[in-house]
């Protein structure tokens, strides 16, 4: 069969148009993005069925998009967010951040790859998939597009509780990963310490109880705290110490000190006792308080799939862990896993710095590689 193939240009143009909209998170708004694809890309003239889907953070409300084409019982889930981080000081970068301009193969801006060159992928992968009345008569492909993904997932997270990934069979992740293929991503745990002590005057430390003091001696057991495991793929688990806050003046004994923990677990280490093992950590005279901030799982996918070997074939490249987490963590039952990929354009080391760039070459080929790959996985398996 022909395969259908999206002109690079009408590719590189929505890029260009995606990045112009500042979608900077705070506040991370993304109404302007939702409606441009509605009604650019993933059309109803073309077929898509498009839920607008709000939720309200801090008195501000997101917008987040689940577009869905074809009519089959099968689900396969496309992700990806529409928000970027802060751009920061302007005169940093060489190229405005908002400019879209191109220079040596690459689109330069915040979130070209960060990971409006992957959402460009997936949209127009979609909108090759439209094309083929077989796909569309066995499989449900469904655009799950979030807002709120870089300070706090709240956007899949609504997505999630709204069921609209219930029962997929497949979901694909367009997280930049230049062009390797995610197959894993450590899960995260945020832990907020707080160690209590007693006040006293500066002069007389002996009548107090110095909370830094106590702090400084739990290091080695707030690292003991992991297990020394190591997984095939995402290595082992970490722990950084994010924050420290305490103290009030030069003069007074310390009776506060917070600590702010970042642990990244490999699917084998156990949340619970990590947190039970803090607990249990000896502070001498001082007292302790923890607090969970947050808690995504950790994922492996099953490298046999199908899809997989397609598209690892089809790219030729490697399959990877990755050390941070994805909306992934929230659309995944980690108790009901379904296989996945994280794939994209965009190399990590240009991700959330000044001077953020993505390869045109690999949004265009990303676009292609999943488009052929979905074909010559499902039209067989009709």
């Amino acid at each position: 069969m022909n395969i259908p193939k999206t002109p690079d240009e009408e590719i590189i143009n929505t890029l260009k148009r995606l990045v112009k909209f500042p979608s900077e998170n705070p506040p991370g708004l993304t109404e302007d993005i939702v409606n441009f694809i509605i009604s650019d890309i993933l059309t109803e003239k073309n077929g898509f069925r498009n839920e607008v889907i709000t939720h309200v953070k801090k008195g501000v409300e997101l917008h987040n998009l689940v577009s869905k084409i074809g009519v089959g019982d099968i689900k396969i889930v496309f992700s990806g967010h529409f928000d970027v981080v802060p751009s920061g000081t302007h005169s940093s970068w060489t190229l405005p951040p908002y400019s879209a301009e191109i220079k040596d193969g690459y689109l330069h801006g915040r979130g070209s790859a960060d990971m409006k060159g992957g959402l460009v992928s997936l949209l127009y992968t979609l909108k090759n998939i439209s094309k083929i009345p077989d796909l569309l008569k066995k499989y449900t492909f469904i655009f799950a597009g979030t807002a709120d993904e870089e300070s706090g997932m709240t956007g899949s997270l609504e997505l999630k509780n709204r069921g609209i990934v219930n029962n997929a069979s497949f979901m694909i992740i367009a997280e930049p990963t230049n062009m390797k293929i995610g197959i894993a991503e450590k899960g995260l745990l945020w832990i907020v310490l707080k160690i209590r002590g007693k006040p006293a005057h500066g002069s007389t430390p002996h009548e107090g109880i110095n909370a830094i003091e106590c702090a400084l001696g739990i290091v080695p057991q707030i690292h003991g705290s992991i297990v020394p495991m190591e997984n095939n793929i995402l290595g082992k688990s970490t722990v950084n110490i994010g924050t420290i806050q305490g103290g009030s003046v030069i003069n007074v004994v310390p009776e506060l000190v917070k600590l702010e923990l970042d642990f990244r677990l490999v699917p084998e280490e156990d949340p619970e006792k990590i947190i039970q093992k803090l607990k249990q950590i000896n502070l001498g005279s001082c007292t302790l308080e923890l607090e969970k901030l947050k808690d995504l799982p950790a994922l492996q996918t099953d490298v046999t799939h199908p899809f997989i070997k397609n598209l690892s074939k089809l790219a030729n490249t490697e399959l990877i862990g990755l050390p941070f987490a994805t909306d992934a963590a929230n659309l995944i039952d980690p108790k009901h896993p379904i296989p996945f990929i994280i794939f994209g354009p965009g190399d990590p080391k240009f991700i959330h710095a000044h001077n953020e760039r993505v390869k045109i070459k690999d949004v265009c080929d990303a676009t292609n590689y999943l488009t052929q790959a979905l074909i010559s996985t499902y039209l067989k398996e009709r």
